[in-house]
């Protein structure tokens, strides 16, 4: 081991320090300079940046985090500042933000058959069910390329894995609880390349949105032990904002992307990801809903099309999972709040809350919270006319005040939306030209909010038109 110790310093700069619980450090234009230097926005050898300098490196980062992009330091941009995060630089120079919002490449291992070793485990679980969890993260990258990997119990390995507090000697001393959560290296031919530390101050979970989620550092860290750097999508492990806990959690598509970029697929079949048929003449939409970056989904049971610019990117339609790490299939609707910017999900008697394509902590939480509003509702969406939020199950209809709950004699008979289907709509939601779309079986309808009635030449069938 001492040979570890005498390279260490030789081959930090390949150091990955996954800080995926970072302290609300950020308060003012000094704090947030130092910030944006420490993540690669700006580059403060040659000195202080002047203004211009300054709006430049907060564009870059707001764009990086997929926040509305000011050039200022605004609550928005300081409020993702202090968001708990990983280590790593998130750009090695501005020319990387000029590249496609995707997966990012560092050195790779020049083999494909890698070795792990776990050299101490964390008190915090029993130590089998440690080692489930890092044997499961390491395949789910296995499952997804042309690696394979073997445990070993004893020795050198390639990727060697231990738990410490402090300072534990690789002049990167953790920082306590809440601070840094664990840190990696690149693969290199160092002694200490793909190595991963975790730290023992942290308050280890499993399957729980309490303390930390082993499995979720677990996979980011081994996503940078094999050279993965930040994604700038929001649903990849490899997104730097720590999300938590995800329930069957899985790699999105633009994880695989990129340890397929550098290890090739994996000829077999994955042991560990189901695979779900992908329904490309969707001909029945039962979701509808918009996110805060302009995209608007449109789904059925299990997957997802996503229209951005009034066209289809390519890779749609995906599973629901893949899109919006969390949820469930078989949703029974979708809520866009403009208001606070966040979309809500509903099933049965929960409900998740979204920012874009990752959950907001704590979530799901029971319908309860929407008082009055019942359990497995059909459609969810805000009149224009009103700005009200309204709810439909069935052929009945209930209105919605934020704080105060469903409005007074209600619900009403849907019939009262003229031009609607009576017995009940399979979704529905505002769209930016402020109409309402309600999703019907196979066809939708147009509904005119000033006139309150349905526009002509509708129903339409929703394939040709939305897909």
């Amino acid at each position: 081991m001492s040979s570890r110790l005498v390279l260490l310093a030789l081959w930090s700069f390949l150091m990955v320090t996954c800080c995926l619980a970072q302290k609300n450090r950020v308060k003012n234009e000094d704090q947030a300079m130092a910030y944006l230097n420490k993540y690669g926005y700006l580059d403060m050898k040659g000195g202080m940046p002047n203004s211009e300098e300054m709006k430049t490196a907060l564009e870059y980062f707001q764009r990086f985090a997929n926040i509305t992009m000011t050039g200022c330091l605004d609550s928005e941009t300081m409020a993702m500042m202090n968001t708990p995060r990983c280590g790593m630089v998130d750009m090695d120079s501005p020319a990387d933000m000029m590249r496609k919002k995707r997966y990012a490449l560092g050195s790779r291992w020049s083999k494909t058959e890698l070795t792990y070793r776990i050299i101490n485990r964390t008190p915090d679980l029993p130590a089998n069910e440690v080692d489930r969890i890092i044997t499961e993260s390491i395949e789910k990258w296995a499952d997804a390329s042309g690696l394979t990997f073997t445990l070993v119990k004893s020795g050198n390995a390639d990727i060697l894995i231990s738990f410490a507090p402090g300072s534990h000697g690789d002049d990167n001393p953790f920082d306590g609880p809440g601070g840094v959560l664990a840190h990696a290296y690149y693969p290199s031919s160092n002694a200490i390349g793909g190595d991963a530390h975790f730290d023992e101050d942290e308050r280890y979970t499993d399957a729980s949105f309490s303390g930390i989620n082993l499995e979720w550092v677990a996979v980011h860290e081994f996503g940078h032990s094999l050279g993965l750097g930040h994604s700038q999508i929001e649903g990849a492990v490899m997104y730097p904002f720590y999300t938590g806990y995800v329930p069957k959690f899985q790699l999105n598509s633009d994880d695989i992307a990129g340890i397929q970029a550098h290890y090739g697929e994996n000829v077999g079949e994955p042991e560990n990801t189901p695979s779900t048929p992908v329904d490309k003449c969707m001909t029945s939409i039962t979701l509808a809903t918009r996110t805060l970056d302009g995209s608007t989904y449109l789904g059925n049971a299990t997957h997802l099309y996503r229209r951005t610019d009034g066209s289809i990117p390519d890779g749609y339609p995906k599973v629901i999972g893949d899109e919006f790490p969390g949820l469930p299939t078989s949703l029974n609707a979708a809520l866009y709040y403009p208001r606070n910017g966040k979309t809500y999900f509903f099933k049965g008697s929960q409900y998740w809350r979204f920012r874009n394509q990752r959950m907001d902590n704590g979530y799901p939480r029971p319908m309860s919270n929407w008082r009055g509003v019942p359990k497995d509702i059909s459609s969810a969406f805000i009149w224009s006319r009103n700005g009200k939020i309204y709810f439909t199950k069935g052929d009945e209809y209930y209105r919605y005040t934020p704080g105060y709950g469903v409005t007074s004699h209600y619900p009403q008979p849907l019939s009262k939306w003229d031009g609607l289907p009576s017995h009940g709509v399979d979704a529905a939601f505002q769209w930016t030209n402020a109409r309402t779309y309600f999703f019907k079986g196979s066809e939708y309808y147009r509904f005119n909010d000033i006139t309150e009635s349905v526009d002509d030449g509708y129903p339409i069938n929703t394939a040709t038109a939305w897909l």
